[in-house]
């Protein structure tokens, strides 16, 4: 390896919080589609929610699990 070699080189410094950023970028996406969803499940009514099969317990997951196929 020459001198001009490691000038060109990325730094390992610049490497965590370049991670750390895109880690929260993807945070904000998955939360974004979290919130979305919910507001949508709030939405429903109980008789949507009995011809759906769904109760108001299942939000949680359901919007987690929405977010994450979304955002993967």
């Amino acid at each position: 390896m020459s001198m001009n070699d490691a000038v060109f080189a990325p730094a390992p410094l610049f490497e965590a919080p370049r991670r750390i950023l895109a880690d929260f970028a993807a945070w904000r996406r998955r939360y974004a589609h979290y919130r979305e969803t919910m507001s949508e499940l709030n939405r429903l009514d109980d008789r949507d929610l009995a011809d759906l099969n769904m109760s108001r317990a299942d939000f949680h997951f359901l919007a987690k699990k929405a977010a994450e196929e979304a955002c993967a």
